[in-house]
């Protein structure tokens, strides 16, 4: 059976979700939403290639966030990470290891919060990043990018390596920001985020509602980026894949057309970048 809509990202190995994780599956069953849990750290990929074996409508992703190669943040939702750094071996390996495993990331740049060191950091991060695009071209799988504060820098990165196959998730940038990334052959992927209100005093213009309204239907996917970012109905709470109806039904209402047509249209090109 196919599914209603793909939540193209979200962490369900996560501790966040240990506690009722049956429950988050059973619900999104009842909508017949299918997900990416998206390893952060070698060693939660593992989890996520775990879980996705054994539960239908489950795909996993292999990476480290570029957060991980220049900070020692724990946050408890996720859980500890110890790895800063990979190699194109072990990331080829790894990926290689399940055919659940669809793509490579969650990886990219996070300029957002840097160390005082800031061009050691930014250049440790592009390394690693660059690390993901090689084993992504040996396995010919799409790239699952993070990018804060630094979108332009990433289109350049991806133009230069001749790869941009792939999707741009959480994306909350201006029509000027996301063109480049289209134009590369991006695909855009927006979150609760959009759901949002806008922020008192921005301008309109820049508001990621234009930006949702320009993207080719066939380069736009949904996600939730659970456990966090509940959409704007469920703010406050911990997120969850069954929630990414509230981001389809906001990107329908922002274009005017109806939610299953976006669910139809988002799913397909979300089964095909990640061939699921």
């Amino acid at each position: 059976m196919k599914p209603f809509l793909v939540d193209t990202h979200c962490h369900l190995h996560f501790p966040a979700y240990d506690a009722d994780r049956e429950q988050v599956l059973e619900r999104m069953n009842e909508k017949n939403i299918w997900a990416l849990t998206i390893g952060t750290a070698i060693g939660n990929a593992r989890n996520a290639i775990k879980l996705a074996e054994s539960t239908e409508g489950i795909w996993a992703t292999v990476g480290l966030h570029p957060s991980h190669t220049t900070s020692d943040h724990v946050d408890t939702d996720e859980g500890e990470v110890h790895e800063h750094d990979l190699t194109v071996e072990g990331l080829v390996a790894l990926a290689r290891s399940s055919k659940k495993v669809v793509a490579i990331g969650e990886a990219g740049l996070d300029f957002y919060r840097l160390p005082e060191e800031r061009e050691a950091a930014i250049q440790k991060q592009e390394k690693v990043f660059r690390t993901h695009i090689e084993a992504a071209k040996q396995l010919d799988l799409p790239l699952v990018v993070h990018c804060r504060d630094a979108l332009s820098r990433l289109a350049e990165i991806l133009e230069e390596t001749g790869y941009a196959k792939g999707v741009v998730h959480s994306f909350t940038g201006t029509w000027e920001e996301a063109k480049p990334l289209l134009d590369l052959g991006m695909h855009i992927a927006v979150n609760g985020i959009a759901t949002f209100p806008l922020r008192k005093g921005k301008d309109p213009s820049t508001a990621i509602n234009e930006t949702i309204k320009r993207i080719p239907v066939e380069r736009l996917l949904v996600e939730t980026d659970a456990p966090w970012l509940a959409p704007n109905t469920y703010r406050g709470k911990r997120n969850e894949p069954s929630y990414v109806e509230e981001v389809a039904k906001h990107a329908a209402h922002v274009r005017g057309v109806t939610l299953e047509e976006i669910a139809k249209q988002t799913t397909e090109n979300a089964r095909a970048l990640f061939l699921i």
